[in-house]
């Protein structure tokens, strides 16, 4: 379960999911760097947009970082202070400070994929990805990573918390890079916090349902099952695409199995239902994991803890593609079942 769960757990492909043990590893390393970068201190530049450059680096388009001896600038973008900024200035700014913190999402993922290419290469034992070398490799990487992700943390806030820019059409997908940056940073709480924001202050908006799921990703890490049951609810409301319905099925149906007890049991086989009965997602995805993972989980459940009679009328709710078949093995098991109970005999 643990091994879908991660694989679906966050929509960034699987090399996303592989580079978290990494990301564990940098959490103490990018709280100092954050730190280091302003975030804290310098009258909370950090927070309000002023992202600094790295040493030997040229500023970021976007960026705006304060002059020696000079006071950081009250907000992020300098022509919303003006009240004769036009909209299409102020859109202009924002989209320039989204693309500054893609960049460096970018940039961060990237450096996961080295670090998961030199594991890789360690445990391989290959020449140079090993030893005293190896560890300066890793070491420098790490560092790089996590001064990637403070300037990415930086520059999502930089959108986000500008008080000139709530009503920008990139602010719901700022809140969520935001959020995914802070949870790859070990900042958990952080995290949560900028998803109930986006949940709140953007409820119709297509990232809602992304983090209401992320919530219940969250909370079922957590061990709050009940709450993560209530999060994937919310994300299965209004028009959700089928790829983030099945994961929001799925990690619904582990909450319930958790919570245990007959009536949780029976709403888990129907989330299970519910994810049979959408279209096949395309071969190699998370979501085709999920298909499979659901069908036979579906089958042990229901077999386990089913009415066999009334199982074909549960399983014509699983649609005509799947439902036949899921109703077979059922019926197969409970035969074989029967065959392996041992006849009584009067005992002597």
């Amino acid at each position: 379960m643990s091994r879908v769960l991660g694989r679906t757990a966050r929509d960034n492909g699987c090399l996303e999911e592989r580079r978290r043990a990494s990301a564990r590893r940098l959490a103490a390393v990018a709280a100092l760097a954050i730190a280091a970068a302003g975030c804290g201190t310098r009258g909370g530049a950090a927070a309000r947009g002023a992202v600094a450059p790295a040493r030997g680096e040229a500023a970021a388009p976007g960026a705006v970082a304060p002059a020696r001896g000079e006071a950081a600038a009250p907000d992020a973008v300098a022509p919303a202070r003006s009240s004769a900024a036009a909209p299409d200035a102020v859109a202009a700014a924002a989209e320039r400070l989204f693309q500054e913190a893609e960049s460096l999402a970018s940039r961060r993922r990237a450096i996961g994929v080295q670090l998961f290419v030199l594991d890789e290469a360690a445990q391989a034992g290959a020449a140079g990805a090993t030893g005293e070398r190896g560890a300066g490799r890793r070491a420098a990487l790490e560092a790089e990573a996590a001064r990637v992700q403070a300037r990415t943390v930086a520059a999502y806030a930089a959108l986000v918390d500008a008080p000139a820019l709530r009503a920008a059409e990139r602010r719901p997908r700022a809140l969520l890079g935001l959020a995914r940056a802070l949870q790859d940073a070990g900042d958990l709480r952080g995290a949560e916090a900028r998803l109930r924001q986006l949940a709140l202050e953007h409820p119709a908006s297509s990232e809602a349902p992304e983090a209401h799921l992320a919530l219940a990703d969250l909370a079922f890490a957590a061990g709050r099952l009940d709450e993560a049951a209530r999060a994937c609810d919310a994300a299965l409301r209004g028009a959700a695409p089928p790829a983030l319905r099945k994961r929001a099925l799925y990690v619904k149906s582990w909450s319930l199995r958790g919570l245990g007890g007959s009536a949780a049991t029976g709403e888990a086989m129907r989330a299970l239902r519910a994810i049979v009965r959408l279209d096949p997602a395309p071969a190699g995805s998370p979501e085709a994991t999920i298909d499979e993972a659901a069908e036979r989980e579906l089958v042990e459940l229901y077999a386990a803890h089913g009415d066999l009679e009334q199982a074909r009328a549960f399983f014509a709710g699983a649609g005509d593609r799947a439902g036949p078949r899921l109703l077979g093995e059922v019926e197969a098991r409970a035969a074989r079942r029967r065959r392996a109970e041992p006849a009584d005999r009067t005992s002597l």
